[in-house]
């Protein structure tokens, strides 16, 4: 790579980022695997992940697009920020893990021109809303300019109706602390005035419910994110058609959301969804507009590209058979009977549940949950699902397990890639941890997994035990290791089915160890 601008530093001095850190974390929908699924679903012929260019406008630390330059290490990962702090943050985690494909640049959005070349992802993740209007006119220019011709572009925002109310709040907040300067106190006073007022606010009238549904959520906020969101002076909010006008100004076109679930409509009345279903593929962006009128929706993630691309949005009913399917699902009562027509309930990670009678569907909801985190093609999943049946098989198997996928998948309950994520399930003699989950649970309890993900490792002892798994140690070895650092035994919280504290569970060391690893395993921490 060769851009010119590498070097050339902001004219600007600190920004508020340089003085109050703003944590890096993943967002799965901005995953490349993930766009290009939905690309796909539409027509599109993406770039593979395992071979593209992403660039990040807003990288900060790195926190998003350092674990997929990680994961994969032929693509080309370009990130920007304008705080010099963060990017130096950045710079020593990428130099930690040794990677040669990632850069992170001290650069300004409005330095970003042809030279940078073209990207098959753009993205654009918190910034659009908290910048200045010249800054998003360089930015939808950016969209066009550097998006390659099949290329696909994030870009997130926080989004009307809902933002109304929000912005009622943040300028109560803002008027409150408008003479404060340090961070903590600026936070602490905008949380003490909105708990104030929304408790002096009559809890029958329509103004004091709002005030109490926004202090909950300013309360729970961290603090980097009420100060750098809420309290913002210049923090804007859009209806989706502004920002996809303007797009199409730029030669762009609305693609979708990045959330496909959106696109089910089961939770809405019969007349809603019989009026949603009457749009035409012409005003898709129309409906969803409306659809954000519905939800009260209030923070938007739009996939743009060229104007130029011809689209299907029409999702015919076995779209799912050509990609890579994953569910968390798990039986709640792994006594249940499979092979018969008594209801199964299934749970996933979420505490989403679903029922199923069908022998077959049950068995491929078993085979799915068993399977993660690896992904399963239709044909491994549908012969996996008979072969729990004892090979079971009747003429109609794959249009039901067609069907039932395609509401699954709609609605989120399944999700569905383009390619399966590189990672292993099962436990070798080595085990082998993503050095990038190793070296963050050096510094903290978040790590990522190989599906972008984030993973709480909550004590010293499992961060302790993830640092052995290098791919160098024995089991034999990792247990003696932990037996030499926490002893031979080791007690395990229990509840019972009522979410109660039970009586905890005493295990040997190894007993312990034989159970972090298949956990391990289901986080999606271990790599070949």
């Amino acid at each position: 790579m060769n851009i010119q601008t590498e070097h050339r530093q902001p004219a600007t001095g600190a920004t508020p980022y340089d003085e109050v850190y703003y944590p890096g974390h993943v967002y799965g929908l901005t995953h490349p695997n993930h766009l290009a699924t939905i690309a796909t679903v539409y027509g599109m012929r993406p770039a593979p992940v395992e071979h593209c260019r992403v660039l990040e406008l807003g990288c900060g630390v790195g926190g998003n697009l350092l674990p997929m330059a990680f994961q994969y290490p032929d693509s080309e990962f370009i990130g920007i920020d304008l705080s010099g702090v963060t990017i130096e943050r950045g710079q020593r985690n990428i130099a930690a893990l040794s990677l040669g494909n990632i850069r992170l640049l001290h650069c300004d959005i409005m330095d970003v021109d042809a030279a940078f070349g073209q990207f098959d992802y753009i993205i654009a993740h918190g910034v659009y809303s908290w910048v200045p209007p010249i800054v998003r006119e360089k930015m939808m220019t950016i969209f066009k300019r550097n998006l390659a011709p099949q290329g696909l572009c994030y870009v997130s925002y926080n989004a009307h109706p809902f933002s109304h109310l929000r912005d009622m709040v943040r300028d109560m907040m803002r008027y409150h602390t408008r003479s404060i300067t340090g961070m903590k106190e600026k936070v602490g006073q905008a949380r003490a005035i909105v708990k104030f007022l929304s408790e002096g606010s009559k809890s029958s009238s329509v103004h004091g419910a709002v005030m109490r549904d926004q202090c909950n959520r300013v309360l729970n906020a961290p603090d980097e994110l009420l100060f750098h969101d809420d309290l913002d002076q210049d923090a804007t909010a859009f209806l989706l058609h502004d920002v996809v006008e303007d797009a199409g100004r730029h030669g762009l076109q609305y693609l979708s959301d990045a959330d496909f679930s959106r696109r089910h409509l089961a939770g809405y009345t019969e007349e809603v969804r019989a009026t949603l279903q009457r749009f035409p593929e012409s005003e898709f962006m129309a409906r969803d507009q409306y659809q954000d009128f519905i939800d009260g929706n209030g923070f938007r993630r739009t996939l743009l590209c060229h104007e130029d691309i011809s689209l299907d949005r029409r999702v015919d009913l076995d779209f799912v058979t050509g990609f890579y399917l994953l569910s968390t699902s798990s039986p709640c009562r792994p006594d249940a009977c499979l092979t018969d027509d008594t209801e199964m309930e299934f749970e996933n990670q979420n505490g989403s549940r679903i029922t199923v009678t069908d022998p077959l569907l049950k068995a491929a909801h078993l085979c799915l949950g068993r399977a993660w985190p690896r992904a399963l093609s239709f044909t491994e999943l549908l012969d996996g699902a008979r072969a729990l049946l004892e090979g079971r098989q009747t003429g109609d198997d794959q249009r039901k397990l067609t069907e039932a996928l395609y509401i699954l998948a709609r609605s989120g309950e399944v999700s569905f890639l383009k390619s399966p994520p590189f990672l292993v399930t099962e436990v070798t003699d080595r085990p082998h941890a993503s050095l990038l989950a190793r070296k963050q649970a050096q510094t903290g309890p978040l790590i990522t997994n190989l599906l972008h993900q984030t993973v709480q490792l909550d004590d010293d002892r499992t961060r302790h035990f993830l640092q052995l798994l290098d791919g160098s140690r024995t089991i034999e070895q990792i247990t003696a290791e932990m037996i030499e650092a926490f002893g031979p035994t080791i007690q395990v919280k229990q509840i019972d089915d009522a979410g109660r504290p039970a009586e905890p569970l005493l295990l040997s060391t190894r007993q312990s160890v034989d159970r972090s690893l298949a956990t391990v395993g289901k986080l999606g921490l271990l790599v070949s």
